[in-house]
């Protein structure tokens, strides 16, 4: 019998999906505790048309996403810190920094990650990756300063 599962219930289905199950397993158990119910023409048309509609969104992010990354590809960003005569600085500059100053200047509607395995903590220029969409990456330069003071 095919039904369409409400609720996941492994190791048969997972929700919204459409499976063939044995008829004792699909009127005994699934049906009757309100895991799954009967899988009418009406309900594969409906999980049909959802699964397309994911697809195209999920393209159109995947567009957004490369968009996005091209236009970041290359781009430099300034941070001014207080720093040692040596440049070592007295903080560091973590992902979550690079990210942020990256949400001021661009309006990004993706999601996205820089990828720097520990946070910077010298003066000096750095190039450093971001992933959009965990699949198209961009280059950006980051210029770590000394912050004058006054």
């Amino acid at each position: 019998m095919r039904v369409y599962f409400k609720e996941d219930f492994e190791p048969y289905g997972r929700r919204g999906e459409i499976k063939d199950v044995s008829d004792g397993l699909a009127r005994n158990l699934l049906i009757r505790k309100g895991i799954a119910i009967p899988a009418t023409e009406s309900i594969i048309k409906h999980v049909r048309t959802v699964e397309e509609q994911k697809k195209e969104k999920s393209e159109r992010l995947k567009k957004i996403a490369e968009k996005e990354a091209e236009e970041l590809n290359g781009k430099t960003f300034e941070f001014a810190e207080v720093s040692k005569e040596d440049g070592e600085l007295y903080g560091s500059i973590r992902k979550e920094n690079i990210e942020e100053k990256i949400r001021k200047r661009f309006n990004f509607k993706s999601d996205f990650e820089v990828l720097i395995d520990e946070p910077i903590k010298k003066t000096g220029r750095y190039e450093v990756e971001v992933l959009f969409m965990k699949q198209y990456k961009a280059k950006i330069k980051i210029v770590v300063k000394p912050k004058v003071e006054k």
